[in-house]
């Protein structure tokens, strides 16, 4: 055809009103399928919190690429599945629908070209999908639909569909960038194949305003978003290296059958996208067309099986999206090509129904029952979009009083607060003055320059004021490894002031030490499974920085698949070994290895200068010896001592904090006791068996208190047989009274009960002992018990306890100030 009077070729069918009609009625099913009204109110959640930071980020103008160091964009809030904020709910029910309409209308701009087997199989994901249908599936499917509508209404010449797809597809384009700046590559990709594709059909008006239109918008929406165009490719720097650190560190392996079928189901989309490819080799406008798709399936290759959990959903609807688009892009597609495409598009629907519900009460068809509800519950709301206003503004408010720390909030006033965790909606309920750290959830500092940016925010005399300390490890990480030289920073920087709920709050010093990353001098190599000696010293905590590479085959994996994972494990003093997973790309980067922190009552400790389990030796290991071959062989470590922090008496408000409602302070406890919060109080967790030990003094006690067991445990499948504990008080001399606790058995026990034991008859070494054991049958596996408000007093006659008490020893597995 000519630029000046185009004609359909001869690939182009006539389009009818017929097929119009259809495809209206398409477009609408997806729209319904498709669109979201966001998820409930952000509390203290990984997610929910994240998502809650974009918003208040936007609302007070911080800078993406120097304040805000994150894989969204500047208007990341608008993601479909975030957290809602109720007073702005309207704004984004609107701009929900509007995404949704736009999207629905490049998915029904592909769909009028296709043919009839095509279009079902591309209707079946809208009508059996629909829980699966947003946010990232949605995003890497949509360039792939509009570039096939582009290339369809291009070569039959319809110009003015054409020029309404042009806009609507570069608004699109630009508002997914800026939501997720992670698409990016996808989104070039789209840019320059849809320029290809006019440029061969000889529209230069229409391949001029494209390339002009999606950089415009792009740019046009990111300085209206308040941020400066200077920021721009620094942010887009910071982007890629957070993606490429996701990749080697959240990187989840699931059984291996889903590898092996991910992984067939791929290679054959390889295999006919390469044909394909061959196929149209001398068509360019068709070979953009083709590489975009494959570009699409990768990348939610990727973004589905690098964290192969529920996320393999990305994969799984993006392929049974694009595939059926595949046979329209290849040169005289034969019947085998359209037969394979549709069939793997249909093969990865069992993935996909799979992570609707992946508990172990998994039935084939859960996501088809669950995308009929879906669809009813979206017409309604599209009819009725501000439904649920009054229920999130009902949730917010439970939210506040939950999340509620006025004692913080009388300390911190309006100076700066930063959250050093994964919980950050805490800060922004309470309306601190939130001054978070560019990689605000530090798990996610997964390279040195990452780390290095949130030290920077604890060092010097501009940092953060006060800092609340929240002890949420993810994927069974070495705790003191996420974010790891911003929480030794804070360790030299910082002490602590209060313990409210579960936060520990931190002031800054008088003076700051800047942030210390390895020396450049002292790295030593070992190798894989080598114990290395830790050299400890009381005045001193011990800092280690890690390097492994991986070998040819472990980085065709990194790239094909995902990255292997290695562990650390560390011996303590007392001989037993504790293993935690340690992210390759992070641990060059320096982290506390020794005392060892298991708890949020470990972080009290250690800044007060307590005693912790000291780490006696450490090694690396592969995540599993079939793995071995993907690292290479030699690591090397480097170590640190840093000065110990001063020891400090705790005040009362923190000593109740760590040992909720006790009239007296233990002097040991067992391994693995510490406090949590249940049904919003403070208790003191002891999974039996467990010890506390008091020293009172000689004399005659009475122990009462109460005793619980985590409700938790009555929903759980695997403790229906459990048969509860036995809480044991004893001296050194004379009896051991108990008392049994079994709320399985007996519901009115339930959430805790009251006890009281004794007399109890103390001798002369002044020693008191809290025991907590299994039950009768000896099964402790769902002996999740707590104490609080236990009272020791002292029977009429007797010694009375002293108030103050004195430093004491310990007892071989035991833990002591």
């Amino acid at each position: 055809m000519s630029a000046k009077n185009p004609r359909p070729t001869p690939h182009a069918r006539p389009v009818t009103a017929v097929d119009l009609a259809a495809a209206a009625l398409a477009g609408l099913l997806f729209l319904v399928a498709s669109v979201r009204f966001g998820g409930s109110v952000a509390g203290d959640e990984l997610d929910p919190s994240w998502t809650m930071v974009l918003r208040w980020a936007s609302m007070h103008g911080l800078r993406w690429g120097s304040d805000i160091a994150f894989t969204y964009g500047p208007l990341g809030y608008l993601s479909p599945l975030n957290a809602c904020d109720p007073n702005s709910y309207g704004t984004f029910v609107a701009t929900q629908i509007a995404l949704a309409v736009a999207a629905a209308f490049l998915f029904a701009n592909a769909w009028l070209v296709q043919r009839w087997p095509e279009r079902i199989v591309l209707a079946a994901a809208a009508v059996f999908a629909a829980p699966l249908l947003a946010a990232d599936p949605v995003w890497l499917a949509m360039p792939v639909f509009a570039l096939a509508g582009m290339h369809a209404h291009a070569a039959a010449g319809r110009r003015r569909a054409l020029w309404l797809l042009l806009v609507v597809a570069a608004l699109y384009a630009s508002t997914i960038l800026l939501i997720k700046m992670s698409t990016l590559l996808l989104i070039v990709a789209w840019w320059l194949a849809a320029t290809v594709v006019l440029l061969r059909a000889r529209l230069q008006r229409h391949a001029a305003a494209w390339l002009l239109l999606v950089p415009a918008c792009s740019l046009s929406l990111w300085i209206a978003s308040g941020q400066r165009f200077s920021d721009l490719l620094s942010f887009v720097a910071t982007v890629y290296e957070i993606s490429r650190g996701y990749s080697g560190a959240m990187g989840f392996f699931p059984p291996l059958r889903f590898d092996l079928y991910g992984l067939a189901v791929l290679g054959c989309i390889g295999g006919i996208g390469l044909w394909a490819a061959w196929r149209a080799r001398h068509d360019l406008a068709r070979l953009a067309c083709i590489a975009l798709c494959g570009l699409a399936i990768f990348v939610a290759w990727r973004a589905g099986f690098t964290r192969a959990d529920t996320h393999i959903a990305i994969f799984a609807v993006t392929a049974w999206l694009v595939l059926p688009l595949l046979p329209a892009m290849t040169t005289a597609a034969p019947p085998w090509l359209r037969a394979m495409s549709l069939g793997l598009a249909l093969a990865v629907v069992p993935l996909a129904d799979r992570t609707v519900n992946a508990g172990a009460s998994h039935k084939p068809g859960d996501m088809a029952v669950a995308s009929l509800g879906v669809l009813a519950h979206n017409a309604f709301l599209l009819v009725h979009p501000l439904t649920y206003r009054p229920a999130l503004d009902a949730e917010l408010d439970r939210q506040r009083m939950r999340l509620d720390l006025p004692q913080t909030r009388a300390i911190v006033g309006k100076r700066s607060v930063d959250l050093a965790g994964t919980q950050q909606g805490v800060v922004i309920i309470n309306g601190f003055a939130y001054r978070p750290s560019p990689v605000f959830q530090g798990y996610g500092a997964y390279t040195p320059r990452l780390q290095q940016l949130n030290a920077a925010a604890y060092s010097g005399p501009q940092r953060t004021d006060f800092v609340l300390l929240a002890y949420s490890p993810i994927d069974s990480n070495l705790p003191s490894s996420e974010n790891a030289l911003a929480f030794t920073t804070l360790y030299r920087n910082y002490h602590p002031v209060l313990v409210e709920k579960s936060y520990l709050l931190l002031e800054k010093d008088a003076a700051s030490t800047p942030p210390q990353p390895p020396a450049q001098a002292g790295w030593q190599q070992t190798t894989w499974g080598e114990w290395i000696a830790l050299p400890s010293t009381a005045e001193s905590v011990a800092v280690l920085a890690v390097r492994s590479e991986l070998s040819l085959a472990g980085k065709a994996m990194a790239i094909l698949l995902r990255e292997p994972g290695q562990f650390i494990e560390l011996e303590l003093a007392d001989g037993t070994v504790q293993r935690f997973r340690l992210v390759r790309g992070a641990a060059s980067g320096s982290f506390l290895v020794s005392p060892l922190v298991q708890s949020l009552d470990d972080y009290v400790r250690l800044f007060v200068g307590a005693d912790l389990p000291a780490v006696r030796r450490f090694r690396l290991l592969p995540q599993s010896e079939a793995l071995g071959a993907l690292f290479a062989s030699d690591i090397q470590w480097n170590l640190t001592q840093l000065p110990r922090r001063p020891r400090v008496e705790l005040p009362p408000e923190m000593t109740e904090a760590l040992f909720p409602g006790f009239s007296h302070r233990p002097q040991a406890w067992s391994a693995g006791v510490r406090t949590m919060d249940v049904d919003g109080r403070r208790v003191l967790f002891m999974h039996s068996p467990a010890q506390l030990t008091f020293k009172p003094g000689p004399g005659g006690y009475i122990v009462s208190g109460e005793i619980g067991i985590v409700p938790n445990a009555f929903t759980s499948a695997g403790c229906s047989g459990s048969d509860g504990v036995e809480a044991r008080v004893s001296g050194s001399t004379g009896r051991t009274f108990a008392y049994s606790y079994n709320p399985f058995a007996d519901a009115a026990l339930r959430p805790a009960r009251p006890f009281e034991l004794g007399p109890v008859d103390v001798g002369a070494d002044g020693i008191l002992r809290i025991d907590m054991a299994p039950g009768p049958a000896s099964n402790s596996d769902c002996d999740w018990s707590y104490l609080r408000d236990v009272k020791i007093r002292a029977v009429e006659g007797a010694n009375p306890l002293p108030a103050d008490l004195p430093s004491g020893g310990s007892k071989e597995d035991s833990r002591q100030f």
